[in-house]
């Protein structure tokens, strides 16, 4: 019982660490230009509406002719390992969407032990 105990406050400081962090990363985007706001961190939902844009999916009804040229002009779609990932176009590097930022972040902090300096979070 006390194993599960742990464990569950365990989940609980993670849980608290990924609220702080979101909070934090929201308190930068909304002091940025409010022309780029939108386009700081891409979400799931957006990504998904650039994979279509891609692959010409949606139509140009649908789709403000400005995005629809700012997702072509900096994103691609390449397939690593059989799946297909939206890739920043001039880097060719998969884009880090913002509901897989804490985690994907967490798991490095973890994998370099603090890289030797100041804990980041």
């Amino acid at each position: 019982m006390a194993l599960q105990k742990a464990n569950f406050s365990h989940h609980n400081s993670n849980d608290v660490a990924r609220g702080k962090f979101y909070e934090l990363a929201k308190k930068h985007i909304d002091a940025l230009n409010p022309k780029f706001r939108n386009k700081a961190v891409i979400t799931r939902d957006q990504s998904e509406k650039i994979i279509n844009i891609l692959q010409n999916k949606l139509s140009t009804e649908k789709v403000f002719g400005r995005f629809s040229r700012w997702c072509k002009q900096t994103f691609t779609l390449r397939f690593i390992g059989g799946h297909q990932l939206l890739c920043d176009f001039k880097e060719v590097k998969p884009v880090l969407l913002d509901e897989d930022m804490y985690d994907v972040y967490q798991t490095s902090h973890h994998q370099t032990a603090h890289g030797g300096r100041d804990k980041c979070l």
